[in-house]
């Protein structure tokens, strides 16, 4: 261990303001400083830093500690680490006042991961040996030159800094050299370099491959990714097809979900630019790298992790996700976004044209192209909400859009304000639907149809204990307006009901929209309106409402206290009772909406997210003024 007053000799000689700021962008606010929270994703500054008392505090998530644990939670390293790392910069000699059997635990600790970064070493020079010599290695120079990364070329300094090799032909070319070289094969069998025989010898585990050298934030190699190659002529064909990858086991010092392909090589440009490109594969990395973007990085055969994330927060704020166009790059996008959010980062997402992966568009369309592919990515919240609409378009059924909504729900009630309902504009032109209605949609009780669907509660529904069913005076004038419709739907094309029929909630919303869908078609195919084709379009949870009031108003319509003296609906009629109702409708969703915006002012306040507060605040001046206006063209309506 070490003493207790050296930890505090370091502590007094370090300046905890100095330290945050090489990562935080901080401005002094009185005796202290405010910036962006690196350990959660913030628009508002609530992370405070006090030279005084030497410790920082984040009033949204909570976190805080002293300058030992900020360096160790911001740069994922352990408490003995940063006692090294900041003894060094303060200049304070370490006192290890551990006993002899701990201090000699540790060395053999560190002996044994040193073996194992040394034979990875070895073997990286080896590789790279055969790609210059190996007479088998032309097939490793034609991958390279098909990839646009010629071996001699403008290329090669690049294909150098990333350890580009071949492993060659046969089954024990690396195990000999090991041996030569002293290095002990059940250690190279550690990092996965050899496997083991039944008989207790060794062979190569990459073998005939193009080989890359996986480096951690150090530079030292630490794993291995082969690509297969074409059998060389002459030689015998496997009996199988080899796969594709070959990638090193994770070990002591290796694992896939905490580290990055390309970051040491991209460090510098990452800093300098305050971006980072994340793409799928290894050779797309070195792609871009090779032509000169090389703020890029790869994930080692997995998911963007949260370890990965935190990882890239050091280096930046921000990624760009260029991932394949393919359902695995779409799976890869969407899981992304959580993994952002949660490690503050901020996030957009580039989709190439014709589907085509970062190195094949590099080689098709050129270097100049994929920068601006990149300068125009767009928020990747903003591309989800295009990935979910895309395949469903205005012209699906019910079903197909209420789907969509469910998926994209989250990321709608996710935004301020103000891109909220960008993004749900964007939606809603993307889906067919009205724009004003959309938001009332996702924001209503999910329809019961999806839940079935689902096997389970959709978010949102009845059953979802955090969100409560709808309020029974709002669920009830929304399903005055949708009988009123019903009874008469020529009304629904008024203009003058429309601010009324983007009110309506839950199902009864989704019903406005089937009415719609099923009015435009009987229009465009000059038929009558198909009453059974509307009910399946409709939740099925109003099906018997709206089946009793189709059958009322077309078997006795004389029924109907709004009908004309031909015993016909009156549309005027139906048209003042969607108003009135809307009316009152409008009036009791404000009334709830005003206790959502003064719970949500106290959070926002308690969380000193004073932009977000004000903004509620003025959608409650604005919310106070629609209300007057729907009183007073209430009043005028009962007036006529």
């Amino acid at each position: 261990m070490i003493a207790r007053d050296t930890i505090d000799r370091i502590r007094s000689r370090v300046d905890i303001v100095s330290i945050v700021g090489e990562s935080v962008k901080l401005k002094a606010r009185g005796r202290s400083h405010v910036g962006l929270c690196p350990f959660h994703q913030e628009k508002t500054g609530s992370f405070t830093v006090s030279a005084d008392k030497q410790l920082f505090y984040c009033f949204g998530c909570k976190t805080s500690g002293d300058v030992f644990k900020f360096v160790e939670l911001n740069e994922g390293l352990s408490f003995m680490e940063v006692v090294k790392r900041l003894a060094e910069r303060a200049g304070v000699e370490l006192v290890d006042d551990r006993s002899d059997h701990d201090r000699a635990a540790e060395q053999r600790a560190r002996k044994a991961k040193d073996d194992l970064y040394a034979a990875n070493a070895i073997a990286a020079g080896f590789f790279e040996k055969m790609l210059r010599e190996h007479p088998f290695a032309k097939l490793a120079h034609d991958e390279l030159e098909r990839r646009g990364l010629p071996y001699d070329g403008d290329a090669h300094e690049c294909l150098a800094s990333f350890g580009i090799g071949y492993a060659p032909h046969g089954g024990e070319g690396l195990a000999r050299y090991l041996r030569t070289q002293g290095v002990s094969p059940a250690v190279a069998q550690q990092v996965g370099l050899l496997a083991a025989r039944d008989d207790g010898t060794y062979y190569d585990a990459f073998r005939h491959r193009l080989v890359v050298a996986i480096k951690d934030i150090q530079g030292r190699v630490i794993a291995f990714s082969g690509r297969v190659l074409p059998t060389p002529q002459g030689a015998r064909e496997p009996k199988d097809p080899p796969p594709k990858y070959v990638n090193s086991r994770e070990s002591a010092i290796y694992s896939k979900g905490q580290t990055l392909f390309g970051l040491f090589q991209g460090r510098n440009a990452i800093r300098a630019m305050g971006e980072v490109i994340i793409v799928e594969g290894n050779f797309d990395l070195v792609a871009l790298h090779a032509r000169g973007i090389e703020n890029a990085v790869a994930p080692l055969g997995t998911a963007f992790t949260e370890d990965q994330a935190r990882l890239l927060r050091r280096f930046a704020p921000a990624v760009v996700l260029l991932f394949d166009a393919d359902a695995a790059g779409r799976k890869a996008t969407w899981a992304a976004r959580e993994t952002c959010k949660a490690s503050g980062l901020t996030a957009r997402s580039v989709r190439l044209a014709e589907g085509k992966d970062p190195d094949e568009f590099l080689r098709v369309r050129g270097v100049e192209q994929m920068r601006r592919a990149l300068s125009a990515a767009r928020s990747l919240d903003e591309v989800l909400v295009d990935d979910a609409c895309e395949p469903v378009g205005a012209g699906a059924n019910l079903a197909a859009k209420q789907a969509a909504l469910l998926k994209i729900r989250p990321i709608l009630e996710d935004q301020d304000l103000a891109f909220r309902d960008v993004l749900a504009k964007r939606a809603a032109v993307g889906l067919g639907l009205e724009p004003t209605a959309l938001w009332r949609l996702v924001r209503g009780e999910a329809p019961a149809s999806a839940e079935r669907a689902s096997g389970g509660a959709a978010p949102g529904s009845a059953s979802s204990p955090s969100n409560p069913p709808l309020n029974w005076e709002e669920d009830g004038l929304s399903r005055g307006i949708v009988g009123a419709l019903l009874s008469c739907p020529e009304v629904l094309e008024d203009t003058e009901v429309q601010d009324s029929l983007a009110l309506v909630t839950g199902d009864w919303a989704f019903a406005v929209v089937a009415l719609r869908e099923e009015m435009r078609n009987s229009r465009r195919e000059n038929r009558p309106l198909d009453g059974p084709a509307l009910l399946a379009r409709m939740p099925a949870s109003i099906q018997e409402f709206a089946a009793a009031k189709l059958v009322e108003s077309m078997s006795d319509p004389t029924a109907s206290p709004d009908a004309s003296a031909d015993g016909r609906p009156d549309p005027l009629n139906v048209r003042r009772v969607v108003r009135e109702t809307g009316h009152k409708l409008e009036r009791v969703q404000a009334a709830a909406r005003f206790k959502e915006i003064d719970r949500e002012v106290r959070q926002a306040e308690a969380a000193g997210d004073l932009d977000r507060a004000g903004a509620l605040l003025a959608e409650k001046v604005r919310l106070t003024q629609l209300l007057r206006e729907a009183e007073r063209e209430a009043r005028a309506d009962q007036g006529h």
